[in-house]
């Protein structure tokens, strides 16, 4: 059934979801993000990281991840508006910033697990990173604007819309929300990043606009590269 599991306020019956597109194009855009995912996965593994994060090449590779709708929309004549570029409440993203807090607190309990186990968090992994860089110009650029846009654009105005119409808004927005995590090819990033992905999807559900999502997904990257790049640069705020 197309339609979400909750019911109209006026007639009480479910109120029903739609899109301009299949749902099998939005298993098509998940095939073309993970043959993109592919493609980065393997210069990671060639150790060149480091110099496409501070490369302009960055930029065209974050670009790569609207490729999918960019071909499907362009194949079903289907109006860029559709993935939700409209107007929205501000209280929508009040809520959704008092979401964060708690979610940060479930992320907190995540992280001192993992450095329980002696695992390395997704901070580390970036501190590693800051290290290998010359200048963190484009990497900032890319991780703090460029990124929230372009992902919420894929992930809730595509994928979370498409499956919500096809499955109802939870399981739209916990599918969408996986892969989200999964996309991110980090294994110790992947239950924070599904939490926020659902947080996000959320917003999408309360405003049908991508925009609160964005906001919120800028004001979360932004912090936490500030974050860990100032602590790369002064060590010493690290407990000993």
């Amino acid at each position: 059934m197309n339609f979400e599991n909750q019911r109209s306020e006026v007639t009480n019956e479910p109120v029903r979801y739609s899109v301009p597109w299949r749902p099998i194009d939005n298993w098509i855009g998940v095939i073309l993000l993970a043959l993109i995912d592919v493609g980065l996965l393997l210069i990671s593994l060639q150790g060149k990281k480091g110099q496409l994060a501070q490369s302009g090449l960055l930029v065209i590779v974050q670009l790569a991840y609207l490729l999918p709708v960019v071909i499907i929309f362009a194949w079903r004549r289907i109006p860029w508006k559709s993935l939700g570029f409209g107007k929205f409440n501000w209280g929508t993203l009040a809520i959704g910033c008092g979401l964060l807090i708690g979610s940060y607190m479930i992320i907190l309990v995540h992280n001192l697990i993992l450095n329980g186990l002696g695992i390395q968090t997704q901070g580390d992994e970036i501190s590693k990173l800051f290290q290998l860089l010359d200048t963190p110009a484009w990497f900032f650029f890319v991780g703090a604007l460029l990124a929230p846009l372009v992902e919420e654009i894929f992930f809730r105005g595509f994928l979370f819309q498409g499956f919500r119409a096809r499955y109802g808004w939870v399981a739209g927005m916990l599918l969408s929300s996986a892969i989200f995590g999964l996309a991110h090819l980090d294994p110790v990033s992947l239950i924070p990043t599904f939490i926020l992905g659902n947080l996000l999807a959320y917003l999408y559900q309360r405003s049908n606009s991508i925009w609160p999502g964005v906001i919120l997904h800028v004001l979360v990257n932004t912090v936490g590269l500030i974050s860990v790049y100032v602590i790369t640069q002064n060590p010493s705020l690290i407990p000993g």
